[in-house]
C-alpha cells in the first residue's frame, strides 16, 4: 500500500468542498482515515485500496471497483452500493446501516462482525461470503440473493422483499425479458438471446475485466457465418445487426447454445464458481430448448441447481 499523489490530491480537492471524482482512479491507493462522506465514486477503481475507517456515509459507489480492498472499520451509512464489485473485500467490524448492495458483487468477502440493519442486498452475489459474527437482522434480501446452500437468510432475521418488488434493481433487458417470457413462453428470439449474452458479460466484466470478457466472447464464438453479425461494444456487450424479434430456426438456435457454453466454460476456469452467479431462470430457458419442437420450449424435468450446472449441463440437443 503507498499514498499516491492522487489520493493526496482527493483529500485536497474534498477539503476544498468537491464532491465528484469519477474521474478519479484509486488502485492501489492508501486512504486510511479519510472522510469521504457524501461523495460520488461511481464507476471508480478501489480495488486493492487501503479503506479503513474511511467514511462514506451517504457516498455513491454505484458499479465501483473495490476487489480486495480493505474496508475494514469503515463507515458505509447510507451509501449505495448497486452494481458494485466487491469480490473478496475485507469489510470487517463495518458499519452498513441502511447501505444498497442491490445487484452487488461479494463473492468471497469478509464480512465478519460488521453491522447490516437495513441493509439491502436484493439480487446480490453473496457466494462463499464470510458472514461469522454479522449482524444481517433486520437486511433485506429477494428470491434473486445468491447465498450458499448452507446459509438461511431467515435464521439470520433477514426480511425478505416482497414479490411486487422482484424487479427493483434488475437491469431493463432482463425485466423485458421476463415479461415477455410470461405473455409468450414458447418462442425464443434474438431479443431473448441478448439478455443471456449480457447478463453473462456483467457477471464476467465484475470477475474479468472489459478486455478478457471480450476476449473469451470472441474466442468461444463457433466457426459458423451468421454469427459475424454479432458485435461487440466497446464496454464488451453484445449487440445484434438485424432484427431483435426474429424467431430462431433450430440451426441457429443450436449455435447460439454452443456459444454461450462455451463462453460459460472458459469463464468458469478462472472463476470456479462462476455458474452460481447465473441466473437461475435465464438458463433455466437456454437448457431448457427443445430443437425437436420447431422452437417451443418443453417443460423441465426438473429443477436444475446452478451449483450443479456445468459444462454437462449444457449439452447440446439435437437437430
Amino acid at each position: 500500500m503507498f499514498q499516491t499523489q492522487e489520493s493526496i490530491d482527493l483529500k485536497e480537492r474534498y477539503e476544498k468542498g468537491q464532491r465528484n471524482f469519477q474521474e478519479f482512479q484509486l488502485r492501489r491507493a492508501d486512504l486510511r482515515g479519510l472522510n469521504l462522506s457524501n461523495t460520488d465514486f461511481r464507476g471508480v477503481d478501489f480495488s486493492y485500496a487501503n479503506l479503513r475507517e474511511v467514511d462514506f456515509t451517504g457516498a455513491d459507489l454505484r458499479d465501483a471497483y473495490l476487489n480486495e480492498a480493505d474496508l475494514t472499520g469503515v463507515n458505509l451509512t447510507g451509501a449505495n452500493l448497486e452494481g458494485t464489485s466487491l469480490i473478496k473485500i475485507y469489510l470487517i467490524k463495518a458499519n452498513c446501516y441502511q447501505t444498497d448492495f442491490s445487484g452487488a458483487y461479494l463473492t468471497g468477502a469478509y464480512l465478519t462482525k460488521s453491522d447490516f440493519k437495513e441493509a439491502k442486498f436484493n439480487g446480490a452475489y453473496l457466494n462463499g461470503t464470510k458472514l461469522s459474527g454479522a449482524k444481517l437482522g433486520d437486511a433485506y434480501y429477494d428470491d434473486r440473493t445468491k447465498f450458499d446452500i448452507s446459509f438461511d437468510p431467515r435464521t439470520a432475521l433477514m426480511k425478505i422483499t416482497s414479490n411486487n418488488k422482484n424487479h427493483l434493481n434488475q437491469s431493463p433487458t432482463i425485466a423485458e425479458f421476463r415479461t415477455k417470457k410470461q405473455s409468450n413462453p414458447q418462442i425464443i428470439t434474438l431479443e431473448n438471446f441478448l439478455a443471456i449474452f449480457n447478463h453473462l458479460t456483467g457477471i464476467s466484466r465484475r470477475y474479468l475485466g472489459k478486455t478478457m470478457t471480450q476476449k473469451y466472447w470472441e474466442s468461444s464464438r463457433p466457426l459458423f457465418e451468421w454469427l459475424d453479425n454479432f458485435e461487440m461494444t466497446a464496454s464488451a456487450e453484445i449487440i445484434f445487426q438485424g432484427d431483435l424479434n426474429t424467431i430462431l430456426n433450430p440451426t441457429k438456435l443450436q449455435w447460439l447454445q454452443a456459444w454461450v457454453k462455451t463462453f460459460i466454460e472458459n469463464c468458469s476456469q478462472i472463476v470456479q464458481n462462476y455458474p452460481k452467479m447465473i441466473d437461475s431462470e435465464l438458463i433455466d430457458i437456454l437448457i431448457a430448448v427443445d430443437f425437436l419442437h420447431d422452437n417451443k420450449m418443453v417443460p423441465l424435468k426438473k429443477s436444475y441447481e446452478l451449483s450443479q450446472i456445468n459444462s454437462n449441463s449444457l449439452t447440446l440437443f439435437s437437430v
